[in-house]
Formats: C-alpha cells, structure tokens, sequence
C-alpha cells in the first residue's frame, strides 16, 4: 500500500478526476434507475386506469436526457481510468529501471539475472496487467454496492434489511477465501523463481556441466521444479475454483430472498412494480459485488504481494 500511497499522492490530481467521474456515473445511474421505475409506474397506471391520463412527455424527455449525461460521464470516467491507470504502471517500470541505472557495478554483480528476469517477466507484468484491467472496475463495482445499498434502504429498509442478511457471513467467508488463495499464488511465485534462477546457473555453468557430464543431474534438478510448480498452479487453481464457485452459490440468496419476499410485497401492494423493477435491476450491483469479492480481493493481494516483491526499485 505504500507504493500505491505514493502514485496516487503523485498523481493526486488526475486519480481523483477519475474516482470523481466513477462515482457520479454511479450516482447517474441511480437517477435513471429511479426514473425508470417512474415511467413503469406511470404507463402502468394508463393502461390500468379507466380515467385518461396525460401522457408522461415531461419525465421521458428528463430520462433521455439523463442517459445522455450518463453515456458521456461513462466515457469520461473510462478514459480517466486507461489514463491514470497507464501512468501509475509507467512510473512503476521507470522505477524500476532507474535501479539498474543508478546501481553501481559491484551492486549489480551481486544481482541474479534469473530472479531479476523472473521479476521483470513475471511480477511486473502482473502489476501493469492489474492497474490497466482491476483497479478502477473494482472502485467502481465497490462505489456501486456502497452507493446502492444506501439507495434502497432509503427506499425500502424492511426489503432492503431482509435481503442483505446473509451478507455478513458471505463477506466473513471472503475474507478467508482470499487468504488462502494468496498463499497458494505466492508458492506458485516461488516455484517460478526457482525454475528461473535454476535455468541462469544452467546457462553459467554450460561448459562446467559439459565436462563433468551433469547434464542428467541438472535436467532431474530442472525436472523437480518443474513439477513443484505445475502442482502448486493446479492446486491454486482447484482450490480457487472451488472457493469461487461456493461464493457464486452463496450471492444468489440475497437474490432469491428479493424474488421471494419482494415478489409478495409487490403483489400485496405493499411496493409498487416500479419500486420492484429497482429492487431487481440494482441487485447485480450488490450481488456481482459479492459474488466477485473473492477473485477481486485475492487479485488485490496477489497485486500487493508482487509490489512488495520489487517495491525496493521502485523508487
């Protein structure tokens, strides 16, 4: 995070034009999600209804207007993003080529090149890749269920209270899903480095390992690493797969609670079907959250845990 502190001080300007821009298109789209729910109302009420009623120009006209707004606030927020998100991972692979620039010769004879080569391959690949694809989608997915869930308690806090019950066990049981799966990605780091740094001895001790005829020894050390890491990527990728996929089950039961309990209440009266509509249209912005904390909260430690990996030439 001390990384991250700096970049985002650095360029403190153009993140928080970005993280401005996210959260209005967030606060947009409940506008037109709220006049949505108006318009449903309304021809609900003209085709019901035995009295003519007037047709309701004024509220489309403010609706198509709003999804003008929306359309280029999204855009705005998008480039923003790319921009800012581009000029944090450019600073990080400035840094860390200012290291090799700046270190003297002793310092780097002292460096080895298969570790230094894994590291340039391998974590700081895995940065830019993160900055460039999970970090804004991630702020705003987060903006999006803080902003939403306040949004229908204030419309409705009995449904909204009912439906987020199993939330609190779903978000504990992500917590420690995510642990586990940035244990295992960092012993599949590990295995790769040692392959690495196995394959830099091999190419330095080339006319050593002719001589002495150890090319069988140096294949069968090869060869364990090798399946060291191919095991630790399966294991990760099973046990990750397995978490995910109990998370996934586990976010569909705010939304089969809001069909159970919201349906009812719709019929009764208790809500109207555009106030319903809201309910069922936004439930992504909770439930997606949830269902993708556990990848997104395990991506962001497998990010940290590659700053933390190279943070030292980085600045």
């Amino acid at each position: 995070m001390e990384v991250m502190g700096k970049l985002i001080r650095k360029h403190r300007a153009l993140f928080g034009a970005a993280v401005f821009f996210t959260v209005l298109s967030v606060a947009l789209n409940l506008v037109w999600n709220r006049l949505l729910a108006e318009l449903i109302d309304r021809f609900g009420s003209l085709l019901t209804d035995r009295q003519p009623q007037r047709f309701p120009g004024a509220l489309m006209g403010k609706a198509v207007f709003i999804v003008c707004v929306l359309a280029a606030v999204e855009y705005a927020a998008a480039v923003l993003a790319s921009f800012t998100c581009e000029n944090f991972a450019h600073d990080m692979r400035m840094g860390y080529s200012r290291f090799y620039l700046q270190s003297d010769v002793r310092t780097l004879a002292g460096l080895r090149v298969g570790e230094e080569q894994s590291a340039m391959q391998n974590e700081l690949g895995e940065i830019s890749a993160y900055l460039n694809g999970q970090l804004f989608p991630l702020v705003k997915q987060f903006f999006s269920f803080l902003i939403t869930t306040g949004f229908l308690l204030k419309i409705n806090f009995r449904l909204t209270a009912l439906v987020m019950l199993p939330v609190v066990p779903l978000i504990l049981y992500c917590a420690v899903s995510s642990r586990v799966i940035k244990g295992l990605t960092e012993q599949c780091q590990g295995a790769r480095r040692k392959i690495n740094g196995l394959a830099d001895m091999a190419v330095r001790l080339l006319p050593a390992v002719r001589i002495y005829e150890a090319e069988e020894l140096l294949w069968g050390a090869m060869e364990e690493r090798l399946l060291s890491w191919r095991d630790s990527s399966v294991r990760r990728e099973r046990v990750s797969a397995r978490l995910m996929s109990l998370s996934g089950a586990l976010s569909l039961v705010p939304l089969l609670l809001l069909l159970g309990l919201g349906g009812s209440m719709a019929v009764k009266g208790t809500i109207s079907m555009g106030i319903f509509y809201i309910f069922i249209n936004l439930s992504g912005d909770v439930s997606g959250f949830l269902q993708n904390m556990p990848g997104n909260y395990a991506g962001f430690r497998r990010f940290l845990a590659s700053v933390g990996r190279v943070k030292e030439k980085l600045w």
